[in-house]
Protein backbone atom coordinates (compact mmCIF):
# COMPACT_ATOMS: atom_id res chain seq x y z
CA UNK A 1 0.00 0.00 0.00
CA UNK A 2 1.22 3.18 -1.08
CA UNK A 3 2.43 5.64 2.45
CA UNK A 4 0.77 8.61 3.14
CA UNK A 5 0.41 11.59 5.14
CA UNK A 6 -1.55 14.18 6.37
CA UNK A 7 -0.05 17.68 5.07
CA UNK A 8 -0.30 18.72 9.06
CA UNK A 9 2.05 15.67 10.05
CA UNK A 10 4.13 16.87 7.08
CA UNK A 11 4.49 20.87 8.25
CA UNK A 12 5.70 19.41 11.33
CA UNK A 13 8.24 16.75 9.86
CA UNK A 14 9.74 19.65 7.73
CA UNK A 15 9.43 22.10 10.18
CA UNK A 16 7.02 24.22 8.20
CA UNK A 17 4.68 26.90 8.39
CA UNK A 18 1.63 25.78 7.02
CA UNK A 19 -1.26 28.10 5.48
CA UNK A 20 -4.42 26.73 3.78
CA UNK A 21 -6.16 23.42 4.36
CA UNK A 22 -4.32 21.31 6.88
CA UNK A 23 -5.76 17.55 6.47
CA UNK A 24 -5.37 16.95 2.90
CA UNK A 25 -3.79 13.87 2.40
CA UNK A 26 -0.51 13.55 0.44
CA UNK A 27 0.84 10.44 -1.24
CA UNK A 28 3.83 11.37 -3.46
CA UNK A 29 6.19 14.11 -4.26
CA UNK A 30 6.13 15.75 -7.63
CA UNK A 31 7.29 18.69 -9.81
CA UNK A 32 4.83 21.67 -10.31
CA UNK A 33 3.57 20.35 -14.25
CA UNK A 34 3.72 16.74 -13.25
CA UNK A 35 1.63 16.71 -9.83
CA UNK A 36 -1.57 15.79 -9.15
CA UNK A 37 -4.66 15.77 -6.54
CA UNK A 38 -2.85 14.47 -4.05
CA UNK A 39 1.33 15.27 -4.61
CA UNK A 40 2.82 17.52 -2.88
CA UNK A 41 5.38 19.82 -4.94
CA UNK A 42 7.81 22.59 -4.34
CA UNK A 43 8.99 26.23 -5.64
CA UNK A 44 12.93 26.00 -5.39
CA UNK A 45 13.61 29.12 -7.66
CA UNK A 46 11.13 31.82 -7.92
CA UNK A 47 12.07 32.06 -11.12
CA UNK A 48 9.45 29.28 -11.75
CA UNK A 49 6.67 30.85 -9.29
CA UNK A 50 4.57 31.46 -12.35
CA UNK A 51 3.73 27.36 -12.58
CA UNK A 52 2.30 27.54 -8.88
CA UNK A 53 -0.96 28.91 -10.91
CA UNK A 54 -1.36 26.21 -13.40
CA UNK A 55 -0.49 22.95 -10.98
CA UNK A 56 -2.70 20.59 -9.70
CA UNK A 57 -0.65 20.04 -6.46
CA UNK A 58 -2.80 19.18 -3.10
CA UNK A 59 0.26 21.59 -1.89
CA UNK A 60 3.54 23.43 -2.48
CA UNK A 61 6.68 23.94 -0.16
CA UNK A 62 7.96 27.08 -0.70
CA UNK A 63 10.96 29.70 0.68
CA UNK A 64 10.04 32.06 3.30
CA UNK A 65 10.45 35.30 1.22
CA UNK A 66 7.61 33.71 -1.20
CA UNK A 67 5.47 36.61 -1.42
CA UNK A 68 2.59 35.37 -4.20
CA UNK A 69 -0.74 34.70 -3.14
CA UNK A 70 -2.34 30.70 -3.90
CA UNK A 71 -5.77 28.76 -3.83
CA UNK A 72 -3.28 25.68 -2.93
CA UNK A 73 -1.71 25.15 0.68
CA UNK A 74 1.74 26.45 1.38
CA UNK A 75 3.97 25.09 3.21
CA UNK A 76 7.04 27.96 3.94
CA UNK A 77 10.15 26.73 5.03
CA UNK A 78 13.85 28.62 5.14
CA UNK A 79 15.49 26.00 2.82
CA UNK A 80 13.26 24.22 0.46
CA UNK A 81 16.27 21.57 -0.74
CA UNK A 82 16.88 20.81 2.96
CA UNK A 83 13.25 20.31 3.60
CA UNK A 84 12.71 17.78 0.46
CA UNK A 85 16.04 15.44 1.64
CA UNK A 86 13.59 15.44 4.88
CA UNK A 87 10.40 14.61 3.11
CA UNK A 88 11.36 12.22 0.25
CA UNK A 89 12.53 9.40 2.65
CA UNK A 90 8.21 9.47 3.98
CA UNK A 91 7.97 8.06 1.35
CA UNK A 92 10.57 5.91 -0.59
CA UNK A 93 9.30 2.35 -0.45
CA UNK A 94 10.76 0.10 1.95
CA UNK A 95 14.28 -1.47 0.51
CA UNK A 96 14.00 -5.06 -0.43
CA UNK A 97 17.14 -5.96 1.76
CA UNK A 98 18.23 -8.48 3.42
CA UNK A 99 17.03 -8.39 7.46
CA UNK A 100 20.38 -8.62 10.34
CA UNK A 101 21.22 -11.86 10.47
CA UNK A 102 23.20 -14.45 7.62
CA UNK A 103 21.17 -15.84 5.09
CA UNK A 104 21.21 -20.14 5.26
CA UNK A 105 22.45 -20.16 1.56
CA UNK A 106 25.74 -17.66 2.37
CA UNK A 107 29.12 -19.34 2.34
CA UNK A 108 31.12 -18.14 5.27
CA UNK A 109 34.73 -19.26 6.15
CA UNK A 110 34.33 -20.26 9.70
CA UNK A 111 37.42 -17.78 9.75
CA UNK A 112 35.37 -14.76 9.28
CA UNK A 113 34.41 -12.04 11.66
CA UNK A 114 30.62 -11.10 11.11
CA UNK A 115 29.06 -8.63 13.67
CA UNK A 116 25.40 -9.99 14.99
CA UNK A 117 23.48 -6.71 13.77
CA UNK A 118 24.67 -6.72 9.87
CA UNK A 119 22.60 -8.29 7.22
CA UNK A 120 24.02 -11.07 4.52
CA UNK A 121 21.83 -12.04 1.64
CA UNK A 122 21.18 -15.36 -0.12
CA UNK A 123 24.48 -16.41 -2.01
CA UNK A 124 26.86 -14.01 -0.03
CA UNK A 125 30.15 -15.67 -0.07
CA UNK A 126 32.81 -14.27 2.76
CA UNK A 127 36.26 -15.38 2.65
CA UNK A 128 38.65 -16.59 5.67
CA UNK A 129 40.11 -13.50 7.97
CA UNK A 130 37.15 -11.18 6.14
CA UNK A 131 35.85 -8.84 8.73
CA UNK A 132 32.43 -7.28 8.73
CA UNK A 133 31.06 -4.69 10.89
CA UNK A 134 27.99 -4.07 13.03
CA UNK A 135 24.92 -2.54 10.72
CA UNK A 136 26.03 -3.37 7.77
CA UNK A 137 24.11 -4.83 5.12
CA UNK A 138 25.40 -6.82 2.31
CA UNK A 139 22.77 -7.93 -0.53
CA UNK A 140 22.55 -11.27 -2.50
CA UNK A 141 25.36 -12.11 -4.52
CA UNK A 142 27.97 -10.27 -3.34
CA UNK A 143 31.65 -11.88 -3.06
CA UNK A 144 33.69 -10.23 0.29
CA UNK A 145 37.38 -12.04 -0.34
CA UNK A 146 40.00 -13.28 2.22
CA UNK A 147 40.95 -10.51 4.60
CA UNK A 148 38.32 -7.51 3.33
CA UNK A 149 37.56 -5.70 6.60
CA UNK A 150 34.30 -3.32 6.28
CA UNK A 151 33.32 -1.23 8.75
CA UNK A 152 29.48 -0.19 10.23
CA UNK A 153 26.58 0.89 8.44
CA UNK A 154 28.17 0.00 5.38
CA UNK A 155 25.12 -1.07 2.46
CA UNK A 156 26.64 -3.22 -0.39
CA UNK A 157 23.96 -4.13 -3.10
CA UNK A 158 23.95 -7.00 -5.29
CA UNK A 159 26.71 -8.10 -6.88
CA UNK A 160 29.50 -6.54 -5.50
CA UNK A 161 32.66 -7.94 -5.45
CA UNK A 162 35.90 -7.06 -3.07
CA UNK A 163 38.87 -8.91 -3.73
CA UNK A 164 41.33 -9.91 -0.99
CA UNK A 165 42.53 -7.75 2.14
CA UNK A 166 40.82 -4.68 0.62
CA UNK A 167 39.56 -2.29 3.31
CA UNK A 168 35.92 -0.29 3.59
CA UNK A 169 35.68 2.32 6.08
CA UNK A 170 32.18 3.44 7.43
CA UNK A 171 29.19 4.21 6.29
CA UNK A 172 30.01 3.48 2.79
CA UNK A 173 27.48 2.93 -0.01
CA UNK A 174 28.47 0.58 -2.84
CA UNK A 175 26.27 0.38 -5.69
CA UNK A 176 25.23 -3.13 -7.76
CA UNK A 177 27.73 -4.73 -9.72
CA UNK A 178 31.30 -2.84 -9.11
CA UNK A 179 34.37 -4.29 -8.39
CA UNK A 180 37.06 -3.09 -5.73
CA UNK A 181 40.27 -4.54 -5.87
CA UNK A 182 40.77 -5.95 -9.36
CA UNK A 183 44.26 -6.55 -10.67
CA UNK A 184 46.30 -3.46 -11.77
CA UNK A 185 46.25 -3.13 -15.62
CA UNK A 186 50.05 -3.70 -16.01
CA UNK A 187 52.22 -5.68 -17.90
CA UNK A 188 56.25 -5.11 -19.67
CA UNK A 189 56.79 -5.62 -22.78
CA UNK A 190 59.03 -9.27 -23.07
CA UNK A 191 60.99 -10.79 -25.90
CA UNK A 192 57.79 -9.74 -28.12
CA UNK A 193 55.25 -10.77 -25.36
CA UNK A 194 52.81 -8.39 -22.85
CA UNK A 195 54.23 -10.05 -19.63
CA UNK A 196 51.86 -9.74 -16.65
CA UNK A 197 53.25 -7.56 -13.78
CA UNK A 198 51.51 -8.40 -10.49
CA UNK A 199 49.80 -6.16 -8.64
CA UNK A 200 49.96 -7.25 -4.67
CA UNK A 201 48.51 -4.31 -3.21
CA UNK A 202 45.28 -3.29 -1.90
CA UNK A 203 42.45 -0.28 -1.89
CA UNK A 204 41.49 1.60 0.93
CA UNK A 205 37.77 2.65 1.02
CA UNK A 206 37.56 5.68 3.05
CA UNK A 207 34.11 6.84 5.54
CA UNK A 208 31.05 7.70 3.78
CA UNK A 209 32.08 7.58 0.63
CA UNK A 210 29.52 6.18 -2.14
CA UNK A 211 30.77 4.01 -5.23
CA UNK A 212 27.84 3.86 -7.95
CA UNK A 213 27.07 0.79 -10.06
CA UNK A 214 29.82 -1.22 -12.44
CA UNK A 215 32.26 0.90 -11.42
CA UNK A 216 36.02 -0.93 -11.09
CA UNK A 217 38.74 0.80 -9.05
CA UNK A 218 42.12 -1.76 -8.88
CA UNK A 219 44.23 -2.40 -6.74
CA UNK A 220 47.60 -0.91 -6.01
CA UNK A 221 51.38 -2.63 -7.38
CA UNK A 222 52.76 -2.84 -4.03
CA UNK A 223 51.01 -0.18 -1.71
CA UNK A 224 47.21 1.28 -1.80
CA UNK A 225 45.00 2.56 -3.95
CA UNK A 226 42.51 4.87 -1.83
CA UNK A 227 39.23 6.84 -2.20
CA UNK A 228 39.26 9.34 0.24
CA UNK A 229 36.68 9.94 3.16
CA UNK A 230 33.28 11.41 1.42
CA UNK A 231 33.51 10.91 -1.96
CA UNK A 232 31.22 10.16 -4.32
CA UNK A 233 31.60 8.25 -7.25
CA UNK A 234 29.06 7.75 -10.49
CA UNK A 235 28.50 4.76 -12.35
CA UNK A 236 30.71 3.09 -15.04
CA UNK A 237 34.04 4.68 -13.21
CA UNK A 238 37.45 3.22 -13.53
CA UNK A 239 40.07 3.81 -11.17
CA UNK A 240 43.65 2.56 -11.71
CA UNK A 241 45.65 1.06 -9.70
CA UNK A 242 47.81 3.01 -7.55
CA UNK A 243 45.56 6.18 -8.07
CA UNK A 244 45.22 8.95 -4.58
CA UNK A 245 41.75 10.13 -4.43
CA UNK A 246 41.39 13.09 -1.26
CA UNK A 247 38.27 13.54 0.12
CA UNK A 248 34.65 15.41 -0.89
CA UNK A 249 35.96 14.68 -4.38
CA UNK A 250 32.85 14.17 -7.45
CA UNK A 251 33.77 12.04 -9.85
CA UNK A 252 30.51 11.60 -12.28
CA UNK A 253 29.76 8.58 -14.91
CA UNK A 254 32.19 7.26 -17.49
CA UNK A 255 35.17 9.22 -15.94
CA UNK A 256 38.72 7.33 -16.14
CA UNK A 257 41.89 7.99 -13.87
CA UNK A 258 44.91 6.33 -14.89
CA UNK A 259 47.27 4.49 -12.53
CA UNK A 260 49.15 5.97 -10.03
CA UNK A 261 47.58 9.73 -10.35
CA UNK A 262 46.70 11.78 -7.54
CA UNK A 263 43.62 14.08 -6.76
CA UNK A 264 43.60 16.45 -4.14
CA UNK A 265 40.23 17.24 -1.80
CA UNK A 266 37.14 18.45 -3.50
CA UNK A 267 38.12 18.08 -7.35
CA UNK A 268 35.23 17.46 -9.64
CA UNK A 269 35.36 15.00 -12.36
CA UNK A 270 32.65 15.57 -14.80
CA UNK A 271 31.25 12.90 -17.34
CA UNK A 272 33.76 11.06 -19.77
CA UNK A 273 36.83 13.21 -18.38
CA UNK A 274 40.19 11.64 -18.25
CA UNK A 275 43.17 11.70 -16.46
CA UNK A 276 46.09 10.43 -17.75
CA UNK A 277 48.85 8.29 -15.50
CA UNK A 278 51.24 10.18 -12.70
CA UNK A 279 49.21 13.11 -13.10
CA UNK A 280 49.16 15.23 -9.91
CA UNK A 281 45.60 17.30 -9.23
CA UNK A 282 45.64 20.23 -7.14
CA UNK A 283 42.07 20.87 -4.12
CA UNK A 284 39.32 22.36 -6.21
CA UNK A 285 40.38 21.59 -9.92
CA UNK A 286 36.92 21.39 -11.85
CA UNK A 287 37.60 19.27 -15.39
CA UNK A 288 34.52 19.43 -17.51
CA UNK A 289 32.97 16.97 -19.84
CA UNK A 290 34.85 14.44 -22.21
CA UNK A 291 38.17 16.90 -20.94
CA UNK A 292 41.38 15.06 -21.13
CA UNK A 293 44.87 15.31 -18.98
CA UNK A 294 47.44 13.79 -20.72
CA UNK A 295 49.92 12.16 -18.42
CA UNK A 296 52.63 13.76 -15.95
CA UNK A 297 51.29 17.11 -15.71
CA UNK A 298 50.78 18.99 -12.62
CA UNK A 299 47.52 21.22 -12.24
CA UNK A 300 47.06 23.49 -9.79
CA UNK A 301 44.68 24.07 -7.04
CA UNK A 302 41.30 25.48 -8.21
CA UNK A 303 42.29 25.40 -11.99
CA UNK A 304 39.02 24.76 -13.81
CA UNK A 305 39.71 22.76 -17.03
CA UNK A 306 38.09 21.79 -20.22
CA UNK A 307 38.75 19.88 -23.78
CA UNK A 308 41.29 17.85 -24.93
CA UNK A 309 44.00 18.31 -23.90
CA UNK A 310 42.42 20.01 -21.29
CA UNK A 311 43.11 23.86 -21.16
CA UNK A 312 41.73 26.65 -19.08
CA UNK A 313 37.84 27.21 -19.68
CA UNK A 314 39.28 31.17 -20.50
CA UNK A 315 41.82 29.42 -22.98
CA UNK A 316 39.21 27.17 -23.96
CA UNK A 317 36.03 29.21 -25.00
CA UNK A 318 39.05 32.11 -26.64
CA UNK A 319 39.95 29.45 -28.71
CA UNK A 320 36.47 28.15 -29.74
CA UNK A 321 35.41 31.64 -30.31
CA UNK A 322 38.76 31.89 -33.07
CA UNK A 323 37.05 28.30 -34.40
CA UNK A 324 33.61 29.71 -35.14
CA UNK A 325 35.01 32.53 -36.69
CA UNK A 326 36.77 30.79 -39.27
CA UNK A 327 34.07 30.01 -42.44
CA UNK A 328 34.32 34.38 -42.14
CA UNK A 329 37.72 34.59 -41.80
CA UNK A 330 38.32 31.79 -44.90
CA UNK A 331 35.81 34.19 -47.08
CA UNK A 332 37.23 36.55 -46.31
CA UNK A 333 41.00 35.07 -47.23
CA UNK A 334 39.30 33.98 -50.70
CA UNK A 335 38.56 37.63 -51.15
CA UNK A 336 41.80 38.76 -50.43
CA UNK A 337 43.62 36.22 -52.87
CA UNK A 338 41.16 37.47 -55.67
CA UNK A 339 41.75 41.12 -55.50
CA UNK A 340 45.72 40.26 -55.14
CA UNK A 341 45.44 38.20 -58.02
CA UNK A 342 43.10 41.27 -60.14
CA UNK A 343 46.15 43.50 -58.81
CA UNK A 344 48.88 41.05 -60.24
CA UNK A 345 46.93 40.88 -63.38
CA UNK A 346 46.71 44.57 -63.52
CA UNK A 347 50.82 45.46 -63.30
CA UNK A 348 51.55 42.65 -65.68
CA UNK A 349 49.67 44.14 -68.23
CA UNK A 350 50.91 47.68 -67.30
Amino acid sequence: MPKQFKLSDIATHIDARLTGQSDVVIKHIAALQDAGDNDISFVSDLRYAGLLAQTRAAAVIVPQDFDKTADTPLLYVNNVYDALDRLTPLFAPDPDTPKPGIHTSADIHPSAQIHETSALGAHVTVGANAVIGAGTIICPGCVIAQGVHIGNNCFLWPNVVINQNCIVGHNVIINANTTIGTDGFGYRLVEGRHRKIQHIGNVVIEDDVEIGANCCIDRAKFSQTVVGRGTKIDNLVQIAHNVKIGQNCIIAGQAGIAGSSTLGNYVVLAGQSAVGDHVRVGDGVMLGPMAGISSNQEIPPGEKMIGAPARPFRAFYRELSFIQKLPELAREIKQLRKRIETLESAKNHS
